[in-house]
């Protein structure tokens, strides 16, 4: 597959892109600083660009099959980027319908599952990270609002723990006992979920 990752060059970005490659797919990223994908030297292509901006993305997304999206505020999330997320949806639905490329999977948060038990996952994303909830659901919203063959993937706390394969899927919940989980497990299954169709539509809770 032509695939474009976008948020390439935080934590589970940086691991989508590698295990993309492993798994023989075209890579495209855009980023803002280029300098921080060297280490695939020319495996990747890499263009700069604003991730806030249809104009900047529409031209990247043209003629590859799906979108996959680690993109997220940096933590503390300053007021400047109170709506980064909701800013970012619009942005690059907007590229997506111009470019006619349906498929996207998007990486959201675990604080949105109102019904997980262990761990309470909503209540400590409103007692901590308030803005990064609201956020992250009003970004969820306006997907759901699209024409898109979305799918939301909702991880708990990420590690940087090795790729374990070994990772629990629920559809509409967060597993039970579901605290953390490793971003290279995350991007296994963001991209797994890219390359069919079994998830469109559906938000998924991922644990280890």
């Amino acid at each position: 597959m032509k695939l474009v990752v976008l948020g390439a060059t935080g934590g589970t970005g940086m691991e989508v892109v590698r295990q993309a490659l492993q798994r023989g797919h075209s890579v495209t990223a855009l980023v803002r600083s280029p300098d921080r994908l060297k280490p695939f030297g020319g495996q990747i292509a890499v263009k700069q660009g604003d991730l806030l901006s249809s104009a900047d993305l529409q031209p990247v997304i043209q003629g590859h099959d799906a979108v996959v999206s680690a993109f997220g505020p940096r933590l503390p999330v300053s007021k400047a980027d109170a709506h980064l997320l909701q800013q970012f949806a619009d942005a690059l639905i907007g590229a997506m319908v111009k470019t006619n490329v349906r498929r996207v999977v998007v990486e959201s948060v675990a604080f949105l599952f109102k019904d997980a038990i262990f761990p309470p996952a909503y209540l400590l994303g409103r007692l901590f990270l308030r803005q990064v909830v609201n956020d992250a659901s009003a970004m969820e919203q306006v997907f759901a609002n699209s024409q898109l063959d979305w799918t939301m993937v909702r991880p708990p706390e990420l590690t940087d723990k090795p790729y374990t394969g070994k990772y629990r899927v629920r559809e509409g919940h967060l597993p039970l006992f579901g605290f953390k989980i490793a971003r290279a497990d995350v991007a296994d299954f963001m991209i797994r979920a890219a390359e069919n169709c079994s998830w469109v539509g559906k938000i998924v809770g991922i644990s280890n």
